[in-house]
């Protein structure tokens, strides 16, 4: 009897990637495959396009959309669903994750013919709470890793087939890829593959499963050569199809000839690579370093049972941008119109996992990525304004962030604005609604686990398959000269209205995040009231001189005016040094964006009450105008942050700083205008 094999290959590319990169990775990747997999009728394998991707390819990519179809009117293809815009499962609602199953579902049933039994969790994100909602959308079958398993205390030779697990009464079967293989595949030579399936067969395994991303054939550095231009792939169609000791095969198949071999209950847990990049920085060194001794002892079998990371949803404490994107699709889902179909369209696309994590691809470091689920997120909060009938200018106290601190939001007919009590009564988000694009799309400069090989010497990594091409995990980061140079690291979050309270003017110090604060009003929380004529936040703080603190009240107070919005802020006490106001805005081009009518360049500075700030995508003009002389200084903020072949410098926004010398306790207005050509 033949050896069952399951290929299944997961493809997606985020919602609204730009389309010479997704275009890229048809020709290249997606579409190869499926012409490589024509000329083996016998080949049955499994596929998962988010539908997204798959609604692109039907309307930009006719032949590749009409040879899956060929591949599946023959028995070819076997199709998993899962969440239309690819969100992780158990980060959203219930109902949207219903939602977004059917969705897909509907469409494959659409354009194929057939309805999936079989579910793809993104990033292989398990919570067993997701069970109920996958068994209403008629999901019979998901698959996670074997890792999964370990980490529930299963050992490697009880994996000899799949289980059943259940949750409140549902139940589903529950299959386990196999972290070898998929390693393997398409990295190794196939000699040794051969070997390795014939190993677990001979072991006890019923089956061998390898489903992953279908990237790795010729998107992933040098696999395009590797898989097709070398014939890596012909060679694995040819093997698996004439061999007669293996058979590609498909789940549903499997399902009529073997039973589950029982229960099993599995930990929240994604794969392994992902809970070490869910840590914090500062443990993920620790991690791999015990990862390394533990496997030099007699305890190394039960590594993969006891040693494991954090879980996926600790990106939402790493990085209070990614918590902010996901708590206002979940608010909204909580406030929307669920019969507005446009509603729910774009909240679901404002789902999309892409920008709310970061490991080895640029994740949450992408700014195009953050803007896109903003951009949803916006045009959503639209429909609900419109559902709702709002009455402009609006100011609303509400726990957003549920972070247990009040945000307060202003909604007028133009533009959004959110402040948030728990940062200093700062503003954090700035909504234009058309275009729908948030000018405070910012992020913070953090460090990251793998920023100390700038300050190590960095251990030389091993690359396996000297004949083949080494997998993302094995590869050597490129980190390109003058780099380290600029890394900054910044101790609180890049909003605007942020109160320093400085000894001097350190411009430097403020590039490179190694100024010295005095005040204890930038990452601290403030009081907050809210009437119709706007919004209050005070702070009985101190500032710190030569170990004392002197006691200071700082009250900020932001009212709406015909053009925009006014802050009055007022200081009692510190009466020494240097103020400073920091506003951080995100532009989709900073090279295109003009100051004071010249174009922006890094370093900037000049003396005055007012600036300008044109930005022409949007087509918004920022006036600031303050009742002093400021000493303005503007530089870019820029994050170094890790893809899959090298350290990339990415921006992440522009920095105005306006400053003067203090002379005691003062009141300093400013106004900003938000004005439309």
């Amino acid at each position: 009897m033949s050896f069952p094999l399951i290929i299944g290959l997961h493809c997606h590319q985020p919602v609204n990637n730009f389309s010479n990169v997704v275009d890229e990775a048809i020709a290249k990747g997606y579409m190869p495959f499926l012409k490589e997999a024509e000329n083996y009728p016998s080949f049955r394998f499994s596929i998962h396009y988010s539908g997204w991707l798959l609604e692109y390819i039907r309307v930009n990519h006719d032949q590749t959309f009409k040879l899956l179809k060929k591949l599946s009117d023959r028995g070819q293809v076997e199709f998993f669903s899962g969440g239309y815009y690819e969100p992780v499962l158990s980060a959203i609602p219930p109902a949207d994750r219903r939602g977004q199953i059917d969705m897909l579902s509907s469409a494959i049933k659409k354009y194929f013919g057939t309805r999936p039994t079989g579910v793809w969790l993104t990033e292989r994100v398990w919570d067993p709470s997701i069970l109920p909602d996958l068994a209403a959308c008629g999901i019979e079958d998901l698959i996670v890793d074997d890792y999964h398993f370990y980490a529930a205390g299963f050992s490697e030779t009880s994996l000899t087939g799949y289980f059943r697990t259940e949750h409140d009464g549902s139940a589903i079967n529950i299959f386990p890829i196999d972290q070898t293989l998929r390693y393997k595949i398409p990295f190794s030579l196939m000699p040794e593959l051969v070997s390795y399936v014939k190993k677990m067969r001979d072991s006890g395994r019923n089956m061998l499963v390898c489903f992953d991303d279908g990237e790795k054939f010729g998107l992933w550095p040098e696999t395009y050569e590797w898989v097709y231009e070398k014939g890596w792939l012909t060679n694995f169609m040819n093997e698996v199809t004439s061999n007669s000791e293996i058979k590609t095969s498909h789940f549903s198949d499997l399902k009529k000839t073997l039973k589950p071999l029982g229960m099993a209950y599995l930990p929240i847990t994604s794969y392994q690579e992902m809970g070490e990049w869910s840590l914090f920085s500062n443990l993920q060194q620790n991690f791999t370093d015990m990862e390394k001794f533990l496997k030099n002892t007699k305890y190394e079998p039960f590594v993969k049972n006891f040693v494991r990371g954090s879980i996926w949803k600790n990106f939402f404490v790493k990085y209070p941008e990614a918590n902010r994107i996901h708590k206002r699709t979940v608010n909204l889902s909580k406030r929307g119109n669920r019969k507005d179909k446009v509603f729910l369209d774009w909240l679901y696309r404002a789902q999309c996992n892409d920008c709310l994590w970061h490991g080895v691809f640029g994740g949450l470091y992408l700014p195009n990525l953050r803007n896109n689920a903003w951009s949803a997120a916006i045009e959503a909060e639209k429909c609900y304004e419109l559902f709702k009938g709002d009455k402009f200018p609006l100011w609303e106290v509400a726990d957003t962030d549920l972070d247990g601190y009040d945000e307060v939001y202003l909604r007028t007919e133009r533009y959004n604005m959110q402040f948030v009590s728990r940062d200093g009564g700062q503003l954090s988000t700035f909504e234009c609604k058309e275009p729908a694009f948030n000018l405070m799309n910012t992020l913070s400069r953090r460090p990251e686990g793998y920023h100390s090989m700038f300050f190590e010497e960095p251990e030389d990594k091993k690359e396996e398959n000297i004949e083949g091409v080494a997998t993302i995990h094995e590869r050597k980061l490129v980190i390109p000269p003058g780099l380290k140079e600029k890394i900054g690291y910044d101790w609180y979050n890049r909003n605007s209205f942020i109160d320093h309270f400085v000894d001097s003017y350190d411009t430097a110090g403020f590039v490179q995040g190694t100024f010295t604060e005095r005040g204890d009003f930038v990452n601290q929380p403030f009081s907050t009231e809210v009437t119709d004529g706007g919004a209050e936040f005070k702070r009985h703080g101190g500032v710190y001189h030569e170990n004392e603190k002197i006691s200071c009240v700082l009250t900020k107070k932001y009212s709406v005016t015909p053009k925009g919005i006014n802050c009055i802020t007022k200081a009692n006490g510190g009466d020494f040094g240097w103020y400073v106001q920091e506003h951080n805005f995100s532009f989709a081009d900073p090279e295109a964006v003009t100051i004071n009518g010249n174009p922006y360049k890094d370093g900037m500075n000049f003396y005055g009450k007012e600036m300008s700030v044109f930005d022409p995508y949007t087509g918004c003009k920022l006036h600031w105008k303050w009742d002093k002389e400021m000493s303005i200084f503007i530089f870019s903020v820029n994050t170094v942050s890790q893809s899959v072949e090298c350290m990339e410098l990415t921006v992440q926004g522009v920095c105005f700083l306006a400053a003067f010398k203090r002379e005691g306790s003062f009141t300093l207005n400013t106004q900003l205008d938000v004005l439309w050509r």
